[in-house]
């Protein structure tokens, strides 16, 4: 095995470890049900002060302003507290435009075959403007369910969805949005808990399994049956105080009366996506509410899993390229340097990087993503159509099912993948990569992989600074980032039965 490689080859076997952590299992933690994954272009930034809505609502907080010592506060008017609560309602509405705008994008399926496989993220199309058009140009089927039935759903979908009066802070009037409920979230919190310890168990079984290290065989070795335990006991945690059971059989029971019902449910679908639907204050362009959960992720440590690469793993032959389906899209692997606004200029270090001595560590996080005002049940109920009288719409696919799939929606995100400290060291070569790095991040940042690797950060609607620490030791970028997407990918819909014969 060549000790000195380019920094694309390493990448593509520190990606093909991340890939196994993130989707791979066993009897313990089952393979994940997400159909692939979805890297960032360049990892996006992300300081945990963005995310603050999800903790905090949209009320407006007043903060006391620090005051230099020896001298007296100033009293604030009513009028200038006013304006400062409104101010930070203001930028809370931004953040959340700012979230639902990265989580609306459709990802990319052009590169995705087979069972497993990997893909850029490629925002084009949107997921809520899919949406609204196969809400407005679908049929369903006219199965009128009666009046008991009629109020169990309603019943049920108060328990996952509830409304709630918010002010628009444009026109000034009271608005009714929908929300998920406190089970919603306690579901969601305690499923983002179980994905974490799941985590921590495939690092540990993916780190023994390689074989290179004997530290990382003879942890797992002797603390196996602790770590299986905590995922068991985070799976019962789920069950017991998540509602997993109540949640999935409420879920089931709509699911299983949708024949029956689909025209009382598609109007309770469209009324769910309108009521979802906000103003960005600042761009006075509508947006549709989505939450990350457990919101308050992003403020300690707590869900986060060290992953460590090293060259013991890198001499255990992980090859994300040679997944099954292989693509990476246009994922470059080499370093590069990106300029402002989106831009970029892609310049591959040729300089050979030290396998031996290599190492890279990061935390991670990964967060379900929360879209209260689209259901995903409608897409593939058996029981809609798009309507055979519009000619633009009526051989519309949302997915064909295909391999690759193609249509409106072929796929969509369902968790958020955060890392934060990122540390790096390059063996003998650290020097002269390290002042290569810091010298690209001058003019705009620098980029390995999914991971942003310091400088300035800069798209349409924000621009961000990542700290970032060059010298003999090693390369440390502080801060949280966003580096990809789970996807799922959906099966042929609209995929009607053929036996209805009423559609409406």
């Amino acid at each position: 095995m060549a000790k000195q490689v380019l920094p694309e080859q390493l990448m593509n076997s520190v990606l093909g470890k991340l890939y196994d952590v993130l989707t791979n299992g066993d009897d313990v933690v089952p393979k994940s049900d997400d159909n692939y994954l979805a890297w960032l272009s360049v990892g996006m930034p992300y300081p945990k002060e963005e995310l603050e809505f999800l903790s905090t609502g949209f009320t407006g907080i007043y903060r006391e302003p620090e005051v230099e010592e020896g001298k007296e506060p100033k009293e604030k008017t009513p009028e200038e507290i006013n304006a400062l609560l409104a101010q930070d309602a203001t930028r809370k509405y931004m953040q959340a435009e700012n979230l639902a705008r990265l989580c609306d994008m459709v990802p990319d399926t052009s590169g995705v075959k087979g069972a497993v496989t990997m893909n850029v993220w490629n925002p084009e199309n949107t997921l809520s403007q899919a949406y609204m058009h196969i809400l407005k140009f679908s049929q369903v089927a006219n199965f009128e369910p009666d009046e008991k039935t009629k109020a169990k759903i309603v019943r049920l979908r108060g328990l996952l969805q509830e409304k709630k009066i918010k002010k628009n802070l444009i026109t000034e009037e009271e608005e009714e949005v929908l929300e998920e409920t406190a089970l919603v979230k306690k579901y969601n919190e305690k499923l983002q808990n179980f994905l974490n310890v799941a985590l921590e168990y495939n690092t540990h079984r993916v780190n023994a399994l390689a074989g290179k290290d004997p530290a990382a065989v003879h942890f797992f070795t002797m603390n196996a049956s602790i770590l299986r335990s905590k995922v068991m006991a985070a799976k019962n945690d789920w069950i017991t105080n998540g509602f997993k059971e109540e949640y999935d059989q409420i879920a089931a029971y709509i699911a299983q009366v949708e024949g029956r019902s689909m025209l009382t449910l598609k109007q309770q679908y469209i009324d769910d996506f309108e009521k979802s639907r906000l103003t960005g204050p600042s761009s006075g362009s509508d947006f549709y509410y989505t939450s990350l959960l457990p919101g308050g992720f992003a403020e300690t440590d707590n869900g986060w899993t060290e992953f460590t690469f090293n060259s013991g793993d890198y001499a255990s032959n992980y090859k994300f390229d040679k997944k099954k389906g292989g693509g990476g899209g246009g994922l470059s692997l080499g370093f590069f340097n990106i300029g402002g606004k989106g831009s970029y200029e892609k310049t591959k270090s040729k300089r050979k990087i030290d396998t031996s001595r290599f190492q890279l560590r990061f935390k991670i996080c990964q967060v379900p993503i929360v879209r209260p005002g689209v259901n995903i049940n409608f897409l593939t109920s058996k029981y809609w159509r798009f309507d055979k009288s519009n000619p633009e719409f009526k051989d519309n696919m949302v997915s064909d099912g295909g391999n690759p799939p193609q249509g409106m929606i072929p796929a969509y995100t369902t968790t958020a993948i955060f890392v934060k400290d990122l540390n790096l060291f390059f063996g003998e070569s650290h020097s002269e990569l390290a002042t290569e790095m810091e010298k690209a991040s001058g003019g705009g940042f620098v980029s390995w992989g999914p991971f942003h690797a310091g400088g300035g950060y800069s798209s349409h609607s924000q621009e961000r600074n990542f700290e970032s620490n060059y010298d003999s030791q090693g390369i440390r970028i502080k801060g949280m980032q966003l580096i990809g997407f789970k996807c799922h990918i959906l099966p042929k819909s609209p995929d009607a039965k053929p036996d209805v014969k009423e559609w409406v």
